[in-house]
């Protein structure tokens, strides 16, 4: 009888068993390492993809500085410690009927040139129209009216292709006596390569028509007139109703029996406000 001893054999199974299990577990070790990496991946991916989105288009964009048209920082000298509104000019003729039309541009205007880019997007227009809006609604007796007619208009807004940090312009026009008789806005669509959402733009365009309307600058933040235009307040707030007022005080003050005044400059040059 020959007797076979097994045990030595049955150890090396049992080696290759353990040897065998150990590299499977380092596998699902690597698979569940590698899954975790693409997973961890995937996720910063789209947070990113979003993010940009958002910046580009949406309501996440990071605080920029822009400004609206050039100022000169020594009008405020004299107004130390006190939040005002500077007021500039006042309609002339053109406000006698109580009626100030506007005519807004359909195609962007590209930058550095007169050429007319692509068609304004309809929610910039709709931002635009809703800031005009604001102002025909807050102040009383004057009529803001929409006009096809370019060359009619008193006010003209078009929007130009962004890339700087003036996010709007104002230009008034005045005849020989100074009262203002046409009025040019200009509002950018974005800055330093980030796109304005609708309600930047709808900001930007409520800061412009109070220059249309005799605004000068606020000296303080929080106010829709403040210098940095995204530093300012996103509504037509009592302030600025009494420095339109102001600034245009011929027509608002009329007597009772509906006779107007002689047309008169602004009689003071700011209006205080109670911050």
């Amino acid at each position: 009888m020959v007797v076979v001893n097994s045990s030595s054999d049955k150890c090396s199974n049992e080696e290759g068993d353990d040897s065998k299990k150990n590299i499977d577990y380092s596998n699902d070790k690597k698979r569940k390492y590698y899954t975790y990496i693409a997973f961890a991946f995937a996720i910063l991916a789209v947070v990113s993809i979003a993010y940009l989105v958002m910046t580009l288009y949406g309501p996440f964009q990071p605080p920029l500085s822009f400004y609206d048209s050039v100022y000169n920082e020594r009008e405020f000298d004299g107004y130390s410690g006190r939040d005002v509104i500077l007021v500039c000019c006042s309609w002339g003729e053109e406000l006698a009927d109580g009626e100030l039309t506007y005519f807004i541009g359909a195609n962007i205007i590209t930058q550095g040139q007169n050429n007319l880019g692509e068609n304004i997007d309809s929610g910039s227009i709709e931002a635009v129209t809703r800031a005009i809006q604001e102002w025909n609604s807050k102040i009383e007796r004057l009529t803001f009216t929409e006009t096809s007619e370019r060359r009619n208009a008193d006010i003209e807004i078009y929007i130009r292709e962004g890339g700087n940090e003036r996010a709007g312009i104002t230009k008034n026009y005045y005849d020989s006596y100074g009262f203002i008789t046409k009025s040019y806005v200009i509002i950018s669509n974005g800055a330093f390569g980030f796109g304005f959402s609708d309600n930047q733009i709808e900001q930007i365009a409520k800061h412009e028509i109070g220059h249309v309307l005799g605004l000068g600058h606020a000296n303080f933040d929080g106010n829709l007139m403040a210098v940095q235009v995204n530093r300012g307040s996103g509504s037509v707030d009592d302030c600025e109703i009494e420095a339109v007022y102001k600034a245009n005080e011929w027509w608002f003050d009329k007597s009772d029996d509906g006779k107007l005044s002689y047309i008169q400059p602004p009689t003071t040059e700011h209006v205080e406000c109670n911050s």
